[in-house]
């Protein structure tokens, strides 16, 4: 059964994500990207920054820990991945999955020595039909950070995300796009 559980995290996802509740301000940045496909082929098209075999642009690469493998599938609600990267890992758990349609995971577990003050909490992949076999894909990330001044920080970790955004929505889009094996 699938039950919706609130992005908003709780107080013990607070205490875990290592800030205190009265610092914490939570972002949430939205990236759209139209597809030519049907939303089958878009469900099944789904990727993750640590899938993209492409290799990122150099802003990713600067700025970003570089991801080095997955040790789990997630598949159902519940289910747990980690992902290893050069400088650490990261744990997500699926917490909403309706294909074809959402999924939605958050973030259990942050341990990399390169996160500079911002923690990841959730993410959501959501698929719209539109017209003429076409889908809006977007792609949201909620995110708390104290890197300070904010109203320096916030622009650039919003693009930085949005950068990020774009790379795995073109990632999608090829797979999308590519004749099915």
């Amino acid at each position: 059964m699938n039950v919706k559980r609130s992005l908003l995290p709780d107080d013990a996802a607070l205490q875990r994500s290592g800030f205190p509740r009265t610092s914490l301000g939570i972002r949430s940045i939205v990236t759209h990207r139209v597809l030519d496909a049907t939303l089958q082929r878009a469900w099944s098209s789904l990727l993750f920054y640590e899938d993209i075999v492409q290799r990122p642009p150099f802003l990713l690469r600067l700025l970003l820990p570089r991801p080095l493998q997955t040790r789990t599938v997630a598949q159902a609600i519940g289910d747990e991945t980690t992902l290893q990267y050069a400088d650490g890992q990261y744990t997500k758990r699926v917490t909403l999955l309706e294909p074809p349609r959402r999924y939605e995971f958050e973030v259990i577990e942050q341990r990399l020595s390169s996160d500079r003050g911002v923690k990841l909490l959730s993410g959501v992949f959501d698929l719209r039909e539109l017209p003429a076999s076409q889908i809006d894909l977007s792609i949201t990330t909620r995110y708390t950070s104290r890197i300070r001044p904010r109203w320096l920080a916030e622009p650039v970790e919003a693009m930085l995300c949005r950068r990020l955004h774009r790379h795995v929505l073109d990632a999608i889009q090829a797979k999308a796009a590519a004749p099915p094996l």
